[in-house]
């Protein structure tokens, strides 16, 4: 699929994806942001947008009019991408082909431009009311990560690994900072995004570029953008790592082990591609040494994996375990990179890895949301590769070049939780 862009000026470019393979069509416009202190206000603003707008102030009455467009899908988002925050507002409609009555496209991107720059306003800021209510649920979206031990265990890991650096700020943002959220500095953030924050535009569906040029150029207001914020670049490199060890105890049943690492690699890097490999002979699915070594022949582990951070250069290992197999499961796993390290990579685990990755990769073509999050992370890091060049390459990596990657490898961060009854503290020693 050849996605097309189109630089309509003052930071907007347009990326459509023409495709006959969906009847709908589904448009994401994504702002770019720094991942600076004003962080969890670029993570509240989409929320408290998507409660109304001119025209439609009411979530109910959002509701009627997407009931209007066929049951056209609406929604906001926040995504960090390396030390960036994206926000996106998105929908799906049904594609006027398939329709007696035409024009649902066209006002799908008009009701995305009042969403994003007629929001409901009194006193010169926003509704007191919206933001109230969109802080406690921000508020409880923050506090219920700890629900999800394996992504709290994850979050902590990063946070800890990346402590001083940008990428340590979650994407939701900070609770206290929530509690002493300034009003008018809410709205002056939100202005500084439409004024200044480089927007990329998708459409993916059975459509015509010039047409979707033409009709967001006509439903699209870009009269306060006069000025485009440049976003810094991620730092992704840490040569000097010296790993630490972060222990934190709260009341669970099964340890939760995640170890992070610096890859010294991004995305943009030739050397990605075997990076994807390496990844995947790890920890990326029931072929992997992880998965093999540590949790069917050893049975330490109830769950092992490994996952790519490709914006930051990071890589991570989680692992569900009893707390007494804390340093055993430790050593395995420390074997299995040494391992690939050294060359001792099975042709089974080498092909069984090419084959989930470029499974996964075909999956995500076959789902608008995936093909655009891909071409989004292609916008961040300057590139311009297919994801079917994607695939190509992958399949061109060989043994040797996974080899290599793999001595780039460094351990910085292992953290541990575990439990304890008696509350909740954190302990931590550098090795």
């Amino acid at each position: 699929m050849h996605i097309e862009s189109l630089d309509i000026g003052k930071g907007i470019r347009l990326r459509v994806l023409p495709t006959k393979k969906f009847k709908t069509v589904t448009m994401s416009f994504c702002f770019h942001r720094d991942l600076d202190e004003d962080y969890t206000y670029n993570a509240l603003i989409p929320a408290v947008l998507k409660r109304g707008c001119e025209g439609f102030e009411t979530l109910k009455d959002i509701e009627r009019h997407m009931e209007s467009l066929y049951g056209a899908v609406f929604d906001v988002g926040v995504q960090k991408k390396g030390e960036r925050q994206i926000l996106r507002f998105s929908m799906e409609v049904v594609n006027d082909d398939y329709l007696a009555e035409q024009g649902i496209l066209a006002q799908a991107f008009y009701f995305l431009n009042r969403v994003i720059n007629r929001p409901v306003l009194e006193d010169g800021g926003f509704k007191k009311e919206y933001v109230s209510q969109e802080k406690e649920n921000m508020k409880n979206r923050i506090r219920s990560l700890v629900n999800d031990k394996i992504q709290y265990s994850l979050e902590r890991c990063a946070q800890e690994m990346c402590r001083g650096e940008k990428y340590s700020r979650y994407v939701f943002g900070d609770i206290n900072e929530l509690d002493n959220l300034d009003s008018s500095k809410l709205y002056s953030v939100y202005r500084d995004i439409m004024q200044s924050s480089p927007l990329d535009v998708f459409v993916v569906g059975d459509v015509q570029p010039e047409k979707i040029r033409l009709l967001f150029e006509q439903s699209f207001s870009t009269m306060d953008r006069k000025r485009m914020a440049t976003i810094p670049k991620t730092v992704y490199k840490k040569l000097q790592v010296v790993p630490k060890t972060v222990t934190e105890e709260m009341d669970v049943n099964q340890g939760k082990l995640a170890m992070g690492f610096r890859t010294n690699i991004n995305a943009a890097d030739e050397e990605y591609f075997p990076l994807l490999v390496y990844s995947s002979i790890l920890g990326g699915g029931p072929h992997s040494k992880l998965f093999i070594n540590v949790r069917e022949k050893a049975s330490l582990a109830y769950y092992a994996f490994a996952r790519l951070e490709k914006f930051k250069g990071l890589m991570f290992i989680g692992a569900g375990i009893d707390f007494d197999k804390y340093d055993q499961t430790i050593n395995i796993i420390m074997e299995q990179l040494d391992a690939v390290a050294k060359g001792q990579i099975a042709q089974q685990e080498f092909e069984g890895a090419i084959n989930a990755l470029v499974t996964s990769l075909k999956g995500s073509m076959d789902q608008p949301s995936q093909l655009i999050d891909y071409y989004l992370g292609n916008s961040v890091i300057g590139s311009d590769i297919t994801v079917e060049e994607l695939i190509e390459r992958i399949k061109a990596v060989t043994i040797h070049q996974v080899v290599e990657v793999a001595h780039k490898v460094k351990l910085d961060t292992i953290y541990f939780l575990r439990n304890r009854k008696r509350g909740y503290v954190v302990h931590e020693k550098g090795n």
